[in-house]
């Protein structure tokens, strides 16, 4: 496939992680490396519809840093863990951008296809920086190659011990956000 140059997008999609619930960013990533899948976000969230979607974003990696900064200040704050894969990998595999409109404009998808839709209400709920991404139900890794998103060596280290019994054959590296950070 044929790139052109933007510097808007990424070519790659990159699922981030953060602290939800009773799981820490960390633990979530391992979490993905082992069962090889990111589990799909319900309907309690921002996902709309019936079915659940599992998320990405085509930002660039330089636009990371930002992004994380960014959502510490909301309430759903993300951490450097998380993959980057081939975005040819997620169109392949049906995973498509989101639908930004006003919820009282979305009368038009289809019920099969709510899981793409994101609110959008000018001035007011803006989620598009996101450069979303999303593909239905559970996304698998389990025959495409990736990258891992790590804020430090010291912790691709920790998460490498942790999986030390797991073969890691999709991780194509380690991408280590504090390096990234140094040339931005």
């Amino acid at each position: 496939m044929k790139h052109y140059l933007r510097t808007d997008i990424s070519y790659a999609l990159i699922h981030l992680t953060g602290t939800r619930r009773t799981t820490n960013a960390k633990d979530a990533l391992i979490s993905i490396l082992t069962e090889v899948k990111i589990r799909a976000s319900d309907n309690s969230g921002y996902v709309k519809g019936k079915h659940r979607a599992a998320c990405f974003s085509e930002m660039p990696l330089s636009s990371l840093p930002a992004f994380v900064d960014y959502s510490i200040k909301t309430n759903h704050p993300y951490e450097y863990y998380g993959i980057a894969l081939s975005k040819e990998s997620g169109w392949e595999r049906g995973t498509r951008p989101v639908i930004y409109l006003p919820d009282d404009e979305a009368c038009w998808i289809p019920e099969e296809e709510k899981w793409r839709h994101v609110r959008f209400e000018y001035g007011k709920t803006d989620f598009s920086h996101e450069r979303e991404w999303r593909s239905k139900g559970d996304f698998n890794l389990d025959d495409i190659g990736f990258y891992v998103i790590v804020p430090d060596f010291e912790q691709e280290s920790e998460i490498r011990q942790k999986l030390a019994e797991i073969p890691l054959k999709n991780i194509l590296g380690f991408l280590h956000m504090d390096i990234l950070r140094e040339f931005i």
